[in-house]
């Protein structure tokens, strides 16, 4: 007599309703994931890594036409404090800037609130005299910032008395997303006189840039040079500080301390090697290029969203043995498409799509779907 075989246990297959029930489910999950603070935290970090992306296949074209001084140039001995021996060098240093014949002039450093005559003597009329002299060769931008209890730090009225003050101040107030990186350009900041420009959106007034709050594009244009101060004081020739400056906006601020430096999604100092941390003027100067000679980065349409989701949802329907190759797929894909989109000028946030992939797969999996023998 012939033993029969045992049953084989037969695949069993989902039914089209429970595959259709998990993937509008997983969609609803992929965006509410999409609008939590976690989802917007890892997508930032994403759009960060695409700039870094960006900038090593190439940056985007954009003219070499912003410079940086550095004022508190550690080079130069002083027998006063560090802070007074930058104030006192700060006249001559505005009259070569001047002399050179820049396009705009934006000093980010702050100036004193008092008289310094009995520390510096002279000193007062000194700065109010070149400031008066750099406000006649160029547009001067001059920035003032707030306490701790909110409160704009006062400016020592005389020395404003050449730059038509107040119009010539504006905040160097950078905006911070909650992880701490200055990823967004403010052109203006609520005030008890009304929204009063920033630093970036003062110049691109006066310079006529499109101008237009959004994201930084860290993409545009070249790494930025660096004068020392003292490298600048060196230098007397006009035709050598009109090669360097003519044409171009002149930001002066500190780079060296520091609490003067903030996170940037990268580093664009070009006379140091990248560090977590760079000179805060390096944002105020990629935001101002971003409003001369790009567009202010823009996110992408909630429903383009959603539709990505939504198909990368649809990995449920693979057959499990092929959803995490599909998931990797549309992962590579998704960060592409993200690339991509930043070069054009829009961040797509990645991270609920890259989860839903990933969930979709183990999703498959559960529901134990195989191709068809």
């Amino acid at each position: 007599m012939q033993a029969m075989a045992p049953d084989r246990a037969t695949p069993r297959r989902s039914s089209p309703l429970a595959a259709s029930i998990s993937i509008a489910l997983l969609a609803l999950a992929g965006l509410a994931f999409h609008l939590t603070p976690w989802a917007k935290q890892a997508s930032e970090w994403a759009v960060d890594q695409g700039f870094g992306a960006l900038r090593a296949l190439g940056p985007k074209a954009a003219p070499d036409d912003i410079v940086v001084i550095g004022l508190d140039d550690a080079g130069i001995a002083s027998d006063v404090p560090p802070d007074l021996a930058a104030l006192r060098r700060l006249p001559e240093t505005l009259l070569r800037v001047a002399k050179g014949r820049p396009r705009a002039v934006a000093l980010l450093a702050p100036l004193p609130s008092a008289s310094l005559e009995a520390s510096l003597p002279g000193l007062d009329g000194a700065l109010a005299t070149a400031l008066a002299v750099t406000r006649a060769a160029a547009p001067l931008a001059i920035g003032i910032t707030v306490d701790g209890r909110g409160e704009v730090v006062p400016i020592h009225e005389p020395l404003l008395r050449g730059v038509d003050a107040p119009r010539a101040l504006a905040f160097s107030l950078l905006p911070r997303d909650r992880d701490g990186v200055v990823r967004h350009l403010d052109l203006a900041l609520p005030t008890q006189q009304g929204a009063w420009p920033t630093a970036a959106g003062w110049l691109c007034a006066v310079l006529g840039g499109a101008c237009a709050e959004g994201r930084i594009d860290y993409a545009l244009g070249p790494a930025y040079r660096y004068i020392p101060v003292r490298r600048l004081l060196e230098i007397r020739e006009a035709a050598a500080l009109e090669r360097l400056f003519r044409g171009r906006v002149v930001y002066l601020a500190p780079v060296l301390a520091p609490e003067e430096r903030v996170p940037q999604p990268v580093s664009l100092a070009g006379w140091e090697q990248p560090g977590s941390r760079s000179p805060a003027v390096l944002a105020h100067a990629q935001s101002l290029r971003t409003l001369l000679h790009g567009t202010p980065v823009r996110d992408v349409p909630l429903p383009l969203v959603i539709l990505a989701i939504a198909a990368a949802a649809l990995v449920i329907l693979s057959a499990p043995p092929m959803a995490p190759v599909v998931a990797a797929l549309g992962a590579a894909a998704t960060a592409t498409a993200m690339v991509v989109a930043l070069r054009q000028g829009w961040h797509l946030p990645p991270a609920a799509i890259l989860a839903t992939l990933v969930a979709a797969a183990v999703v498959s999996r559960v529901l134990g779907r195989r191709s068809p023998a």
